[in-house]
């Protein structure tokens, strides 16, 4: 029985090391990068599994074209970014409970400078619910405590105008709406005037600070949406 034991830990240890790659310990991870105005759904597309066959074992021989929109292990969007022609989505996402994650971030850049950035717990995390007011750890905008008072907080809670990893404070009519961060997507209908975009995906943020509303048409729009995750 403590063999058998044994044998389950060091397969699941061995698991974790080639579905991560060979990148250190500690280190940020992506998994995610999406440009502004590309066209594509971006919770369609995070929430959408790797499709291909691929052994388990090997991941690092997973068919893997950034033309097919799959992140592949060792991509650095800094150095092809140029190249990059889709949202893409790495297949460790596919794999989030067994990855130890410790940790995950959520970056806005533009003219390749962070511009906004929310740090998570990821303790115990799925892909799903790991964006959540209870989980905020550290952020660019210093009045958004995980304490404090939002009536959105979540991936694809507000679905139906298609505001995704959505931080908002308050409804209160479209001029009275106020918050932080939204992932604008074409999906859903666009009662308010803040959220109609010539294009989409947009990623609409406050550049102040702090909360904002929207209707002031005040707000950032960030070229590039990343999504990293770092390990134990």
């Amino acid at each position: 029985m403590r063999i058998h034991i044994m044998i389950i830990v060091i397969e699941l240890l061995i698991l974790n090391y080639i579905v991560c790659g060979v990148t250190a310990k500690g280190d940020w991870e992506l998994v995610f990068h999406a440009l502004s105005g590309k066209g594509e759904n971006v919770m369609k597309t995070w929430q959408t599994k790797f499709k291909k066959e691929c052994d388990i074992l090997n991941l690092n021989s997973c068919p893997c074209s950034v033309k097919d929109g799959c992140l592949p292990l060792s991509y650095r969007w800094e150095t092809a970014k140029d190249q990059c022609p889709k949202i893409l989505r790495s297949i460790k996402v596919d794999f989030w409970e067994c990855l130890n994650i410790q940790k995950v971030k959520v970056e806005l850049i533009s003219k390749e400078k962070t511009v906004a950035f929310v740090e998570f717990d990821g303790k115990g995390s799925t892909y799903m619910n790991w964006f959540h007011k209870s989980r905020v750890q550290k952020s660019s905008w210093p009045d958004m405590r995980k304490g404090g008072r939002f009536n959105f907080f979540s991936l694809n809670k507000e679905a139906r105008h298609g505001r995704h990893f959505f931080i908002s404070k308050l409804y209160h009519g479209c001029p009275g709406d106020s918050g932080w961060f939204v992932v604008m997507d074409a999906s859903g209908s666009k009662p308010c005037r803040w959220e109609k975009q010539n294009s989409y995906p947009q990623f609409l943020y406050s550049k102040d600070g702090k909360v904002i509303k929207w209707q002031n048409m005040k707000y950032g729009r960030a070229e590039v949406l990343n999504i990293y995750i770092k390990r134990a």
